[in-house]
């Protein structure tokens, strides 16, 4: 049915069918092959960004951004997590200077933003004890939030969530993400036995940041005059088309996990 409404559908279900099992493939495997994965990915999302947030900049900007997050994500996943955060802040700090020199701009940030969400997602999966299920449990989380929200919302339609941002994404789609985030999470939070209340609240958190990540980098894009962060993905776009609510999910699952624990311990 969402073939009828959106043209793009079978090429994102094409996309989706061919990175899904690498990207699973990668993950479960772990150690340096999901690391240098994400770290391909953070590069082209912080291309991506340049090019879409700066369209004059140099190759030096360019080299600095991809530099500053595929350097993050290494430091997250084979080193410590504060080296990857001090080369992230580094890095933004050197393209806040060459950006400076030609007109400043806010613009920049996203470079740390980047940097940031892959280095944290690298680092969750390196960690030693439920890496890999943290993992599994966010992406569980996050992918059915985002496809649910997707399917339903063009199916169903109805009113704009907000129009000014994304005239596409409507309040049943919201909600029927919202739904399918928290029966994903607590579904993982049974098979990995973790306690269900803090699992279900986690899974509506996490899964509302996912909204909201979709949401900010759709008024990035506005704001830059584009409707594609890139052609990388076909049916997606670009990387950043991929992954926006990805990013600002994991930013929020690894802060809400600080404050309410899920019962790793005893898993």
């Amino acid at each position: 049915m969402p073939a009828r409404r959106d043209p793009a559908f079978n090429r994102r279900l094409l996309s989706a069918l061919v990175l899904g099992p690498l990207a699973l493939g990668l993950l479960t495997y772990g150690d340096l092959p999901f690391t240098a994965w994400v770290a391909a990915f953070a590069a082209a999302m912080a291309w991506e960004w340049i090019q879409m947030s700066d369209p004059d900049a140099p190759p030096l900007a360019y080299a600095i951004a991809c530099a500053t997050a595929s350097g993050s994500v290494l430091l997250a996943g084979q080193a410590e997590i504060s080296d990857a955060v001090f080369w992230g802040a580094a890095g933004t700090l050197a393209s806040a200077i060459e950006r400076w020199r030609r007109g400043w701009s806010i613009e920049v940030v996203g470079v740390l933003y980047v940097s940031l969400s892959a280095a944290l997602l690298a680092a969750m999966r390196a960690g030693p004890d439920h890496g890999l299920k943290s993992v599994v449990l966010l992406f569980a989380i996050v992918w059915a939030a985002d496809s649910f929200a997707y399917l339903v919302g063009t199916w169903a339609g109805g009113p704009k969530l907000l129009p000014q941002a994304s005239p596409n994404k409507t309040w049943s789609g919201f909600v029927a993400g919202l739904a399918a985030g928290l029966l994903a999470g607590l579904g993982a939070g049974v098979m990995f036995g973790l306690d269900k209340l803090p699992v279900a609240i986690f899974a509506l958190v996490v899964a509302t940041a996912s909204v909201g990540g979709d949401l900010s980098m759709s008024i990035f894009k506005r704001s830059f005059h584009v409707k594609d962060s890139g052609t990388l993905i076909p049916g997606h776009g670009g990387v950043l088309d991929r992954v926006d609510a990805l990013m600002l999910a994991v930013i929020v699952a690894v802060i809400t996990e600080r404050f309410l624990p899920l019962g790793w311990a005893a898993s």
